[in-house]
């Protein structure tokens, strides 16, 4: 008896729908990056991870302590910051865990910050917090946001931290820059960018101060067990940084672009991969003043590797946030 042919498995439709999962599935799996290829415990290290209550830090500060460190989430929000260490110490059993206060736009907090910092050493410095696409505004010392809370603030911890980075056998300080930077440049004469303003302009310029931040504190740290290095998270959805993004300007926005950004962008728990092979990774205990995207050292731009503008840059941040050169 011979049976009607099935329309289905007769056409072409099949095929076609396997190679549309299959090219997604590929750009899915492309755009996650890489898998941090180390397995080493950090048993007993003393992490500090900024701006770690949700989105990436947050990611970080649970792996982290997943491979046994002891953490601080250094947190503007309190409330915040309180829920993601009940919310690691559900997940990981047995984790040293804490929150502490740390508002990166206050220089005065920084300060209280690490001047009742009980630890005597800190192995692991994740400079991580930041902000982007945020209107003008000063901080409450007079410096544009975007350099503060990303750059400036940064700039005034590590070196207030460095007595006990330089206490551990092998202290690590992560700057997380961006891809953002190899198209900004530093404005030594107007680093608030008050003559010519806008947000974009105003996050590269922060995100491209972390890369040369971390080239000159290397060379000057080179003869200490101190290594700094700079990385790229990447594109990365479902943060507090798209809050100010144009592509969250409107529902009807928001409705349109996300499947794209589900198809292009990473996940938190991707991003945070790079981060934790520069914490981890014995191979990198002597790598220095590196930058970093998908667990891999990249090549910088000519103005992310300027040591004339680097040097300048860092004289300046020394100037004011009122520290002594190193």
């Amino acid at each position: 008896m011979d049976f009607p042919a099935d329309p289905l498995t007769s056409s072409w439709w099949p095929y076609i729908i396997a190679l549309i999962v299959g090219v997604v599935t590929w750009i899915r799996s492309y755009m996650g990056g890489s898998d941090c290829p180390s397995s080493q415990k950090i048993d007993g290290k003393r992490v500090i991870v900024t701006g770690s209550s949700s989105g990436i830090g947050f990611e970080v500060a649970l792996l982290l302590a997943n491979r046994g460190g002891q953490l601080i989430l250094a947190c503007r929000d309190d409330v915040a910051a309180a829920s993601a260490v009940n919310d690691i110490k559900n997940r990981v059993k047995n984790s040293s865990v804490i929150a502490k206060h740390l508002d990166l736009a206050s220089l005065k907090s920084i300060r209280e910050f690490t001047d009742t910092l009980e630890w005597d050493r800190v192995d692991i410095l994740i400079n991580n917090a930041g902000l982007v696409f945020h209107p003008f505004e000063k901080t409450e010392d007079g410096f544009e946001m975007h350099f503060a809370s990303n750059y400036l603030g940064h700039f005034l911890l590590t070196h207030l931290l460095l007595p006990k980075l330089k206490a551990a056998q092998n202290g690590r300080v992560i700057n997380v820059s961006s891809q953002a930077h190899t198209v900004s440049e530093i404005n030594l004469f107007d680093l608030n960018r008050e003559s010519n303003y806008t947000p974009r302009e105003a996050f590269g310029q922060s995100k491209l101060a972390l890369v040369l931040m971390a080239g000159e504190m290397a060379r000057r740290l080179k003869d200490t067990s101190v290594t700094i290095n700079a990385l790229n998270p990447g594109i990365v959805r479902s943060t507090k940084h798209m809050r100010h993004s144009p592509l969250s300007s409107s529902m009807m926005v928001k409705f349109a672009m996300y499947p794209w950004m589900w198809l292009l962008m990473k996940t938190p728990s991707q991003a945070a991969q790079t981060y934790i092979y520069l914490a981890v990774a014995p191979e990198l205990t002597n790598i220095s003043g590196k930058y970093f995207s998908d667990c891999q050292v990249t090549e910088l731009t000519d103005c992310a590797k300027d040591e004339k503008v680097a040097a300048e840059l860092y004289n300046k941040s020394c100037e004011l946030v009122n520290v002594r050169p190193i």
